[in-house]
């Protein structure tokens, strides 16, 4: 789990107590990190209903381990972006100038925080080794902004969501991996399809189809309010076709480590256990 474990075991409890009451099932809960013991544990018959970061969604869902159910809404969309960010008075100003800086990212397989902001900066010709001279994955979103604003690190990157349309060239993002605090974004990448609810693919039709009705009809206020807590999320939708085709988009242009080594460090980086963090909503 990649926020403050009691806070986020409570509110998984609440969200499945939640499901539980509009469906008549009775739920379990339980907490992976990192993100591949999810996927090993879906793959070996242990789960049935789990949360997928935009990655595993895809990846899963493509090889038939699962049924994708729902997708949240958040701020009123289905996608978000990611931003690459320094301090506010650090004396980088633009991508270009990435040489040998110190990088705190989330996770190895995390969308919002390494994959994405990576492959648009490849596209646009940045050698990513000669950018990076140190890579440390500190395995939550807050813990990246901790260790940038704290001096630790000169850039991370963090989930971001586009301010709304507006004249105003300067307005703050509607959400962010730094909440309010003040940083310096160097670039965004996105729109990136959310995460997913999904179910494991041997559930039964019925029970599927009783999931997927208490997430995406709005007719519990107690499963969107627990959602809300635990997600941050405002409701869900149905998965659609374009979901995931923008996911298959996506991952054409991403680095992908083997799975042996997801839970270790990449070339010149450290790997680091997730501290008490926050939620994000987003991974």
């Amino acid at each position: 789990m990649t926020t403050d474990p009691e806070r986020s075991r409570e509110r998984l409890e609440r969200f499945c107590e939640a499901v539980e009451a509009a469906t008549g099932l009775q739920i379990g809960t339980r907490g992976l990190y990192p993100y591949h013991q999810l996927l090993a544990a879906l793959e070996g018959g242990e789960l049935d209903l789990v949360w997928l970061p935009p990655l595993l969604a895809l990846r899963s869902t493509g090889q038939g381990v699962v049924r994708p159910l729902a997708i949240p809404i958040r701020h009123g969309v289905s996608t978000y972006s990611t931003a690459l960010f320094a301090r506010p008075d650090s004396t980088l100003t633009d991508v270009t100038q990435l040489a040998n800086v110190r990088a705190a990212w989330v996770d190895p397989q995390s969308a919002a925080g390494y994959l994405v902001i990576r492959a648009l900066l490849k596209s646009r010709g940045i050698d990513l080794d000669a950018a990076f001279g140190e890579n440390t994955f500190l395995g939550s979103h807050d813990a990246v902004v901790d260790a940038v604003l704290s001096g630790t690190a000169d850039v991370g990157a963090t989930f971001y969501h586009e301010p709304s349309p507006g004249p105003e060239s300067d307005a703050p993002p509607k959400s962010a991996g730094w909440k309010d605090r003040r940083v310096r974004v160097l670039l965004v990448a996105g729109a990136i399809p959310s995460d997913m609810l999904a179910a494991r693919a041997e559930l039964e039709p019925e029970i599927r189809g009783k999931l997927q009705d208490s997430l995406v009809t709005g007719e519990h206020p107690s499963v969107v309010a627990a959602a809300n807590a635990l997600l941050g999320a405002d409701g869900f939708v149905a998965p659609s076709g374009a979901h995931l085709e923008a996911l298959t988009t996506i991952l054409s242009g991403l680095e992908v480590e083997p799975a042996a080594s997801r839970s270790v460090p990449s070339r010149r980086g450290t790997f680091r256990a997730p501290g008490k963090n926050d939620d994000g909503g987003s991974t």
